[in-house]
């Protein structure tokens, strides 16, 4: 009998990307073929393919009909949270996160540490204690054996930008692709006359209001952040990377006039911190990343609020709370031998959050989950697949009318920002160099079933 297929959909594909190939490469090597790419066009197919694993990035609210489709056709749905190390606090995160019906319709539970675990059993209906602790493929690619995967695309960075300071932005809540993405509609105005957007979904109406005005003036606090930092390293590149999520132009046009400012927003992450000298940050995960690669990290946390301030983030590295504190931190990265060491502190703070690295990579342990799950496989019947498949290509319909009337999230251009276009020579690379890592027996090939979905499986 052959294997189900396992289905991996991207929404965020600078962040995702990688690791959902290095798990469709560990995979392959057990037999297992992989049709991987953007989230919403792997969701308007997920009719086509037979009984197979899908692995869902989230277990929101707005996941339920995907679920319950998915459940229809007979595939098995595997969940993680592709947010759940740097979160808001607990309720805020169950109502942002967490689907009470969603939760019914998943199979197996996998946790990125402890406290994602708890996280997920204190919500009130979580009614099972099985949720694997298993880390996450991401965290694979930060492991110093399998980070020199992005050695190649380092050395490029680094030929390009020099010895670069690099900046990471994370305000999609006050600076959304679209207004309406904000957590308040027409951020100009006074937050508390403004309707709330769509990024205040699941939060206290007040909470949303309080927590736009705290990083509004963050964000506020960054842009007369940079020219300070261009002007006391004249002769230095500072690299803005925008969240996915973020209006980039306004970043652009902000910063157009000064020459050692480039925002810049390609790529995976994990090159930009292996060549950066340091990361400068507020609230953001790729702090957590910097931490793990060991790239020094400055917290710039202008605004003391513990309400409104994600933690975990802002607790790695220098916490710096102002400009010339930022500028203090930048001159002592750039004293002495360059290393590429992990704090005591920030292994010892991280376990909690993203269970510890042992032999055996993350996308390794999930597989074996996955093929325990094959032999327990959904039954499904020939009248819910064809009801499955009906679902599937109306939703289809719907989401694509939606991005032709315009709704934002929907729109080709937020598409892409957030999923750019990636040919079949440059997944295949991928493919190759990661199975070379993980010191594959077989060989892998890509094929494109069309742009922007691809199947990984072996030669």
């Amino acid at each position: 009998m052959p294997r189900p297929y396992l289905i991996l959909p991207v929404e965020n594909q600078v962040r995702e990307l990688d690791a959902k190939i290095l798990l469709a490469c560990v995979a392959a090597q057990q037999g297992y073929a992989s049709i991987i790419g953007w989230r919403g066009l792997v969701d308007a197919r997920i009719g086509r393919f037979p009984p197979s694993v899908y692995l869902a990035k989230s277990m929101s609210r707005e996941n339920t009909k995907m679920f319950r489709i998915n459940r229809k056709l007979g595939h098995t749905i595997i969940a993680w949270d592709e947010e759940a190390v740097v979160h808001y606090p607990a309720q805020v995160y169950y109502a942002r996160r967490i689907g009470t019906e969603a939760l019914k319709l998943i199979d197996v539970f996998i946790a990125w540490g402890d406290d994602n675990r708890e996280l997920l059993q204190a919500h009130p209906n979580f009614d099972t204690e099985d949720i694997r602790v298993l880390s996450n493929p991401r965290a694979d690619l930060l492991r110093q054996d399998m980070s020199s995967f992005f050695d190649q695309d380092a050395a490029k960075i680094t030929r390009e930008h020099g010895d670069f300071i690099l900046v990471n932005t994370n305000f999609g809540s006050v600076n959304g692709y679209a207004d309406r993405l904000n957590l308040v509609r027409n951020g100009g105005r006074d937050a508390s006359e403004s309707a709330l957007g769509r990024g205040a979904s699941g939060m206290p109406p007040d909470y949303a209001r309080g927590l736009f005005d705290y990083r509004k003036q963050v964000m506020q606090a960054f842009e007369k952040l940079l020219p300070r930092i261009a002007q006391a390293f004249p002769d230095t590149r500072v690299v803005l990377r925008p969240h996915p999520a973020e209006n980039h132009t306004l970043w652009r046009n902000n910063f157009s006039h000064i020459s050692n400012v480039h925002v810049l927003a390609d790529g995976n992450v994990i090159p930009w911190l292996l060549a950066a000298r340091c990361l400068v940050h507020n609230g953001c995960t790729t702090a957590v990343e910097g931490s793990l690669l060991g790239t020094p990290i400055i917290s710039f946390v202008p605004i003391d609020d513990p309400r409104y301030e994600i933690e975990l983030p802002n607790k790695l590295g220098r916490r710096a709370l102002s400009i010339e504190a930022v500028l203090d931190h930048i001159s002592a990265a750039y004293t002495g031998i360059r290393t590429r060491c992990i704090p005591p502190e920030a292994h010892a703070l991280l376990s909690r959050y993203i269970r510890p690295m042992d032999e055996t990579l993350a996308a390794e342990k999930i597989v074996d989950v996955i093929s325990e799950q094959v032999n327990l496989a959904n039954p499904t019947t020939t009248s819910n697949r064809l009801i499955g498949f009906a679902r599937a290509e109306f939703r289809s319909a719907t989401k694509r009318i939606q991005s032709v009337v315009g709704v934002a999230r929907y729109s080709r251009g937020f598409v892409r920002q957030r999923f750019p276009e990636i040919s079949l020579t440059k997944m295949q690379d991928k493919a190759d160099r990661l199975t070379t890592l993980i010191k594959g027996k077989h060989p892998l090939v890509v094929s494109a079933r069309e742009p922007d979905l691809f199947e990984i499986s072996q030669r």
